[in-house]
């Protein structure tokens, strides 16, 4: 391939990465103005004016205004040749300044329309796959035609594209005379495809031919900035509320930890005064019978007889202790209703001191069944 060849391709493939990134700011912008409520994408869409460029065979009319109402500025007679001849730019030096986009509509005559059908396969390159097969879908080769496209349909493995064409013949000479008067349409298009600004993606002319107004620049700024700023409120908002709640909980987490706290001591010392309740209702209970046993041993036992431990194991007693006569001591004791069983739990030894026997008795306690 020589070198035109490849900055041909070069400059193909800059066309179409630029039509792309156009589209892709086009839909971007059109997503971001459809999560803000429908009155303000109006106000949003419709801001600025334009400067519409009406043509037919015979004339150009001039009009100012908005989309749903623009006034009749001047009406131009095309030459012989269907150009412009005789402009002045002075005469248009206000609205241009005015204007937000300047927008040419060609007459419907002019257009050459098409539906085809091609593989889904081709959406992503559908630009490049239009231009390099132009000559097959139409009587024209791309060099001689400035065309748009739409999608109007998708099936599964097909989609159907709209085909607009129209012959650069009669666009270049109206574009010659337009930027006399220092009028330079940033969009070709027809009339109908204009409701709604969905002419931007409807836009006949090439990038490459694309004038853009400083007012219009200025206005899309506005109106992405706008865009942005709609959606930063809608999903920054919730965030925001988010951590102002997670900023005031933390605010108030030391003081709730103070007080868990306080409720684990609470928990903790209620727990241990119930444990002491439970031991004294413990105690208490026994105690009538420990004092039942002791008032009979008192009774039971001869003055001769003291006892040195007494210990008490639940379900029997221990009694240890000195005694003149320790043979009688077991008659003595079984003859108690709150004992019975009674026996020697080791072997009687002599305390020479004392001239007494000491002794260790075991008896079992019948005092459960009696216990009030």
């Amino acid at each position: 391939m020589n070198g035109r060849g490849n900055w041909a391709l070069l400059g193909s493939r800059a066309r179409t990465l630029t039509a792309a990134i156009g589209r892709l700011y086009s839909w971007w912008l059109e997503e971001l103005l459809g999560l803000i409520p429908e009155r303000w994408q109006q106000r949003l869409r419709r801001r600025g004016n334009l400067l519409l460029i009406d043509a037919d065979e015979q004339s150009l009319n001039f009009r100012f205004g908005s989309l749903d109402s623009a006034e009749l500025i001047t009406r131009v007679v095309l030459n012989e040749e269907g150009g412009l001849s005789g402009l002045v730019s002075e005469q248009f030096d206000t609205w241009v300044r005015k204007a937000a986009q300047i927008i040419l509509l060609v007459p419907e005559q002019r257009v050459l329309r098409k539906v085809i059908a091609l593989p889904a396969a081709t959406e992503p390159r559908l630009e490049n796959v239009l231009r390099f097969e132009m000559d097959r879908y139409t009587p024209f080769t791309s060099e001689q035609v400035y065309f748009g496209y739409r999608i109007v349909a998708r099936e599964r493995e097909r989609i159907q594209v709209e085909l607009l064409v129209v012959q650069r013949d009669y666009i270049d000479p109206l574009l010659a005379g337009l930027a006399q008067a220092n009028l330079r349409p940033g969009i070709v298009t027809l009339a109908e495809a204009l409701g709604g600004w969905a002419g931007a993606t409807l836009n006949l002319l090439p990038v490459s031919r694309r004038a853009g107004q400083g007012e219009w620049g200025r206005s899309r700024r506005v109106r992405t900035a706008v865009a942005l700023l709609l959606v930063v409120v809608v999903i920054g908002w919730p965030l925001y509320q988010r951590h102002q709640t997670l900023t005031r909980l933390q605010g108030e987490l030391p003081q709730l930890k103070a007080r868990a706290e306080q409720s684990r001591g609470v928990a903790t010392e209620l727990q241990r005064l119930e444990s002491s309740r439970a031991f004294l209702q413990e105690q208490q209970g026994q105690a009538p019978r420990l004092l039942l046993l002791l008032d009979e041993l008192t009774g039971l036992l001869p003055d001769h007889t003291w006892l040195a431990r007494f210990e008490d194991n639940g379900s029997s007693f221990r009694l240890d202790g000195e005694s003149a006569e320790v043979s009688a001591l077991i008659s003595l004791l079984e003859q108690s209703p709150l004992l019975e069983n009674v026996r020697f739990a080791s072997p009687v030894t002599s305390n020479p001191r004392t001239e007494k026997d000491r002794f260790s008795l075991v008896a079992d306690s019948s005092m459960a069944e009696q216990a009030p």
